[in-house]
Formats: structure tokens, sequence, C-alpha cells
């Protein structure tokens, strides 16, 4: 043993002194998390989250919206199930049969031209069917709505349906019908989807040749027992002339980083000049742009050159910032791609509580050119709309058809709007046309 130290002895701690121990341990974890809850609340880690991990675009996250139906019709073994103007049920629907409809056009054949007959009967087989303000293009519901983006063509009508062997997707622009086989599952799949509604009364207007205030309308208007219900809406446009508060929320949501110094009036309201770039605002919250030289909005190097989903989504990217700090209650929908001899025309409407708003003009809310790679032009209406309690009592249906058989543009659809004039308020009422 002799050359070894002795091992000096060492305390073992009392049971009162590993209580102690413990509590400085727990006191310590406890200032620690302290500590980063409260650097978490600061705006220097707001900013490094946003870089550890980016939160997504808001159009990236709100494009769905822009394909919402005004009216949806289910029909299963039970009978027709079908609702109209009203937001949150028809969105519910849609939401429920989305995934469908999207897994539909990745599976899709190459289409082909339907008759009448071919059509009117995929309406009364099991399915689906989407009914759309104006006629979006079918490249971009496909694309919203999980599909490929590769689809030609536009629709005002859109429909899922099985007729007892295949299924088939079809649609619908005016008095042309098309369909194309798809893969998707009836049994298990859409029939289980289907199942989930029970009719509610509903019918198209060709099933009702009996009766004769239907008798001028378009065969395929969805017609229901009870009328909708819409509420009146007030409506206000920023003055983007005298507010400049309004106004440099706008330059800033466009991306216009010399904000409102170099402003000057015109004749036709306030402009603001960037690289030049022209943009135009007026007093009613009218917003024009004209694109110079350079490209402030560019599209990437795969949208070259643009289809008509790849110019609705550039047009609608611009539009939702543009339209972020002045958000009310309705929604942008868009209605309309149509191929110019320089690009695409595209077009968007508002819906308020799921009915369609013409503003005095062409209709429409908003208006892109997409040319060249870029957006060139366009023009909206800023406009805040919110609901009063009051409630607008509509004649149903069918006396709103017969009223208006003796109108002289009778015929065609049967709709639902709000027209926007400026005014203060806007009621809605019923409308027809082709």
């Amino acid at each position: 043993m002799s050359g070894r130290k002795n091992t000096p002895p060492v305390a073992r701690p009392t049971g009162l002194r590993r209580v102690i121990e413990l509590g400085k341990d727990l006191l310590i974890v406890a200032l620690v998390c302290s500590a980063v809850f409260l650097a978490a609340q600061t705006p220097i880690a707001t900013h490094l989250r946003g870089w550890v991990a980016p939160e997504p675009p808001p159009a990236a996250t709100r494009t769905s919206l822009a394909v919402n139906p005004y009216a949806i019709a289910i029909r299963n073994d039970k009978g027709l199930y079908s609702v109209s103007y009203d937001q949150a049920p028809v969105e519910r629907a849609f939401e429920r049969f989305s995934p469908l409809l999207g897994e539909a056009f990745s599976a899709a054949q190459l289409p082909e031209t339907a008759t009448r007959a071919q059509w009117q009967a995929l309406l009364e087989a099991p399915g689906v069917c989407c009914t759309f303000q104006g006629q979006p293009p079918l490249s971009a519901l496909s694309a919203w709505l999980g599909g490929g983006e590769d689809y030609p063509g536009e629709a005002h009508t859109l429909l899922l349906a099985w007729d007892g062997r295949q299924m088939w997707l079809a649609w619908r622009v005016g008095d042309s019908y098309f369909r194309a086989r798809t893969s998707v599952a009836y049994q298990g799949h859409l029939a289980d989807a289907l199942a989930d509604f029970s009719p509610n009364g509903a019918a198209y207007a060709y099933t009702l040749s009996d009766d004769d205030a239907y008798e001028a309308l378009d065969p395929y208007v969805l017609i229901s027992i009870t009328a909708p219900q819409p509420h009146v809406y007030t409506a206000a446009s920023p003055d983007l002339m005298a507010d400049e508060e309004a106004r440099s929320a706008l330059l800033t949501a466009l991306g216009f980083l010399s904000g409102t110094e170099g402003a000057y009036e015109t004749a036709d309201g306030l402009a603001v000049t960037e690289s030049g770039d022209r943009l135009l605002v007026t007093s009613a919250g009218e917003v024009t742009f004209r694109a110079g030289d350079e490209s402030r909005y560019p599209m990437t190097l795969e949208r070259a050159l643009p289809s008509a989903y790849t110019a609705a989504q550039a047009a609608w990217e611009v539009l939702d910032r543009a339209i972020s700090p002045f958000r009310g209650e309705g929604d942008f929908i868009l209605t309309g791609a149509r191929q110019t001899d320089a690009g695409w025309e595209v077009t968007f409407h508002v819906m308020l509580e799921g009915v369609p708003v013409l503003t005095a003009g062409e209709g429409w809310s908003a208006r892109f050119l997409v040319e060249g790679g870029r957006i060139s032009e366009f023009a909206l209406a800023l406009r805040t709309y919110t609901a009063t309690e009051t409630v607008t009592t509509l004649p149903t249906p069918r006396l709103a058809a017969a009223a208006l058989r003796s109108l002289p543009s009778r015929g065609g659809q049967l709709v639902l709007c709000y027209s926007d004039n400026r005014a203060a308020t806007l009621t809605a009422g019923w409308m027809t046309g082709e």
C-alpha cells in the first residue's frame, strides 16, 4: 500500500441538502425559460423566425379563394341537393369535393365535344356540378384545385359524374359542351362524398318544362324552393388623392419605393411615376397602372410564354397585394382569362356572401393585361363592403322568372347579383341575360 495516497473523504449530501440543490436547479430552469419567452416577443426574434422558417406569401394561401363557385348541385341516388348565393354552405360543399375535382383533372384523358343530350344525361347521373361567375380558365381551376395546369379552354359550369360505367369530367361554355374520361374512383370515393347530402327540393329549369314561368330561361338554371336572403351592404372607397396614409399603404403594397413625394396631379387623378412605370389613383379609389420599359411585375423564366393559368396566377398575386390594406368583406373571384394578340386579359369580380357583384361599366372589379412576360397594365376599383343587419326580401326564383319573361332581354341565365354603381349602399336583385 506504500506510495498510494489516501482518497480524501467525500461529503455525502443530506436529504435537506438534496432538496436545496434541486430547488436551485428548478429556479435556474425557470429563469432560462422566462428569458427565452421574453426574447421571443422582441422584434428581432420575429425577424429571426421569419428567416429560419419563412411564412408563405399571402397569395400562395389565398389563391383557392379565387375559384369559389356561386352555386353547387350534388346528385345521389336519393335525389338532388343544391345551394346557391349562400357563401358558407357553398364553400363547405365545394371544399368537400375540391380534392376529387383536382384528382379528376390530374387523371383526365383528352377532352372531346359532347352533345346536349350527353351533358344532360351526366347532370342526371350521380355527381357534383359547380357553377362559376364568368368563364374562368380550366387551367387555373385545375391548378388551384391541385391538378395540372395544362388544361385548355374555359368553363362556366364544371361537372364530375358517374354514368354507371365511367367517370366523366365535363364542362359547359354557353351552348358548347365538353367531357373527358377520368380514372377517379366512384365506389368508396365519390359515392361516399355524395352520400353526405340529402335532397332539398332543388331542380334544373328544364325539368320544370310543364311550368310556363321557366320557358324563357336557360334550361340548366338551378331553381330552389326558397329565395335567398342577401344582406344590404354599405360601400366606401378610399380617397387616394387626399388620404396620404391610404395612398402610401397602396404604394407600399405595390412596391413603389419612392412613396408619395413624387406624386403630381393630372386631369384624371394623382399620378406617381417610378422607373418609367406610372400609377394613377383617384379620389374614388380607382387605381390604374401602366408599365414602362422595365418589368416591375415580371413573370418567372418558366412563365415567359404564359398560359391562361400563369397569367391568372401573376395577376392574382399583384391584386392580392393591392387590396390587402383595404380588404373588406368581399372576395375577388377569377372570372376570365381571354387570349389577346399580345398576351392575356385577366378579369376578376367581387362576390359578397356568395353573390356576384357587377360594377358599372364592364362589370369587372379588376382587369389585368399580361404581355411580354410581365404585367403591362391593370385597372382596379378599391371598394370596402360592409354587411348591414338589413336583409333583402326577394321573390322566389319562380316569381322572378315569371316577371322577367316580359322584359325585352328575356331569356338566358337567371342570376342574383349586386349592382355597384358607386352608391353608398348595395342591394341584391334578380337579373337575366345571355
